[in-house]
């Protein structure tokens, strides 16, 4: 913050003779910068007369340069409670309550310093300088909604500004208004070529807005300018990560950590390469030295949890899985519950338990299993569930009544989230343990017989087909993961030419829709116009002989059903999957056919038609 200078903003005050020759003589001191001795005139004539709010409003400036912001409140203060109408004072004022601000914000007192900020925007309410402290002071508190207000309240009146420009970009960016993000701070860079914490930032916006190829050379425009920039060689590698570029990412990742070997934040996303590329080994270490580094970081202890799972650590895998609520972008689901009835391992009899399905219906659907522990504990189960999953619920074991979102909730004593239940029960410390009961997910017996007798015309093996899982566009990083999990219809032709089996798609919405295939002498049945949520399509399913899917929710409700399951696994795996295993310990009936490599399906293709091949072949006549 810029002070008001005494050759820029005062004037000699038309005032009596009697003093006005002491008054010339200390403003030729003041600004000749002899602060001392202009003081010493000030204070004298400020004696002589209390109530000159000329000399007041000097003192006032005089502080001001001298870095005693607060003796200039007082002074500037007293000057308008005598003339209220004095212009340059009110001005005057906001610089000393803004720099008292910037005192208290520089020793991280933010509280002081947004009340100092507020001060001054009551003498001076559109003052582009104050509202862009307010804004910058709401931004270090992570009040990144109040920060977006002031900062483009700032703008109104500074356009031109870099800094604020930038800083409402990155508000915008912690609010997830990436494409709103975009535009302040492509005009920061404009503005200010070197003001780099714009460039790394806008090569975010355009990462989360899933322009990855723009982002890249957004971030490689700032290290060809600042090749030290740290945070932006680990954007440009984590940008690389999820266009599949992992061996340069890697690269990028290594160079930081070889000049800065204790960068938590480099060995987290290295972490996250060797996830990519199913080396859990290296993951698992790099990921633990990285939390060393920063215990307090829940990112990097999240991902840590997911190599534990995958490795079949669940003891620690789900303990350090709780953190999925401390910040991690990728997660779907909101915490909406109060904290201090959250369940945390109570006992519960004769207590009412709330379950809520926090992130997908894949999710909801492999976590719902565990109801029944709770309810064998002697709680009554209430669930709360998207209404797409609420019929299908219902009958889950353990489950008195279900509630869908958008309802006004039950009277409950403790809630928990369904993924929350493993670690609070202390579920699965070994992987044989998770096999439980199966199935758990039950349908009505008259809607299955309703689909069987429409389905007994079609001949030989009924399989259904789910080839992509729901798409999650709203993260980049999710959206490149569908990318590698989904396995368009086109390229099953091996699988779908299989003689003696009759093909139905398990999908539903439009993306997914069935395309036409007559040109390829193929079929594929479609009714899913017919299943208005999961119970309508787990009736139709359980009519089927085989389910072969992608890691989908369609998957997941068919290892409930206990239904045969053949997973078309994409390389890197999901850490529910696991690594190795051509079964799974969440379904008794599911197989998994993996990709050899990354990228890889053509050999997971061939695989599945050849075990469909043997399947139709052992077939009874």
């Amino acid at each position: 913050m810029g002070n008001a200078m005494p050759d820029a903003t005062v004037e000699e005050p038309d005032n009596s003779a009697s003093r006005g020759a002491d008054l010339a003589q200390a403003l030729e001191h003041h600004r000749a910068g002899r602060l001392r001795e202009a003081a010493h005139i000030y204070g004298q004539l400020c004696a002589a007369d209390r109530r000159d709010t000329d000399v007041l409003f000097l003192m006032g400036v005089l502080c001001c340069d001298l870095g005693a912001f607060e003796p200039a409140c007082r002074f500037l203060k007293e000057a308008l409670g005598l003339a209220p109408t004095h212009a340059r004072a009110r001005g005057q004022l906001a610089v000393a309550l803004d720099s008292l601000g910037d005192v208290r914000a520089a020793a991280g007192e933010l509280t002081e310093a947004q009340r100092y900020f507020e001060q001054a925007l009551t003498w001076m309410p559109e003052d582009a300088r104050t509202l862009r402290s307010l804004g910058r002071v709401a931004l270090l508190r992570g009040d990144s909604a109040r920060a977006e207000i002031f900062l483009a309240r700032s703008l109104v009146h500074q356009q031109d500004h870099a800094e604020a420009l930038n800083w409402l970009g990155l508000a915008r960016l912690q609010l997830k208004k990436f494409v709103a993000a975009e535009d302040p701070l492509r005009q920061a860079v404009r503005l200010q070529a070197t003001l780099h914490q714009a460039r790394n930032n806008l090569g975010l916006a355009l990462h989360w807005q899933g322009r990855l190829a723009e982002a890249e050379a957004s971030f490689e425009e700032l290290l060809a300018i600042d090749p030290t920039h740290e945070r932006a060689r680990i954007n440009l590698a984590n940008t690389l990560r999820v266009r599949g570029a992992h061996e340069r990412a890697r690269q990028e990742l290594e160079a930081v950590i070889a000049t800065n070997p204790e960068a938590a934040d480099a060995l987290n996303n290295l972490g996250a390469v060797f996830q990519d590329l199913a080396q859990a080994d290296q993951a698992l270490a790099t990921l633990t030295r990285a939390l060393e580094l920063a215990p307090d970081v829940p990112e990097i202890r999240w991902n840590l949890a997911l190599t534990q799972l995958q490795l079949g650590d669940f003891r620690n895998g789900w303990r350090n899985f709780e953190t999925r609520w401390q910040g991690c972008a990728s997660l779907q689901g909101v915490y909406p519950m109060p904290l201090d009835r959250a369940w945390r391992g109570e006992a519960l009899r004769g207590k009412r338990l709330l379950l809520w399905a926090e992130q997908g219906f894949g999710d909801t659907l492999q976590f719902i299993r565990f109801a029944r522990n709770v309810a064998f504990q002697g709680a009554v189960v209430d669930v709360l569930v998207p209404p797409e999953l609420a019929g299908l619920v219902r009958n889950v074991v353990g489950v008195d009544a279900v509630s869908v979102h958008g309802e006004s909730l039950p009277r409950y004593d403790y809630h928990c989230p369904l993924m929350s239940l493993p670690h609070h029960l202390d579920i699965a410390p070994t992987v044989d343990a998770l096999h439980g009961a199966t199935p758990y997910l039950i349908v009505a017996a008259h809607r299955v017989d309703d689909w069987r007798r429409r389905l007994e015309s079609f001949p030989g093996l009924k399989v259904g087909l789910a080839w992509a899982g729901r798409a999650r566009p709203y993260s980049a990083e999710l959206m490149a993961v569908d990318r590698r999990r989904n396995l368009p219809l086109e390229h099953w032709g091996r699988i779908l030419t299989v003689a003696g089996c009759s093909f139905f798609s398990l999908q539903k919405g439009p993306a997914p829709s069935v395309p036409d295939l007559g040109n390829l002498g193929l079929s594929i049945q479609d009714f899913s116009a017919e299943w208005s949520d999961f119970a309508d399509t787990a009736s139709f399913l359980a009519n089927l002989d085989l389910v072969i899917s992608v890691d989908s929710a369609v998957a997941h409700l068919a290892g409930g059903l206990g239904k045969p399951v053949w997973l078309l696994n994409r390389f890197d795996s999901c850490w529910r999957w696991m690594l190795g295993r051509s079964d799974s310990p969440w379904y008794t009936s599911l197989r998994q056919f993996r990709q050899p490599q990354p990228g890889a399906w053509g050999p997971v293709v061939h695989a599945v038609a050849a075990a469909l091949t043997a399947a139709v072949e052992s077939r009874p006549c």
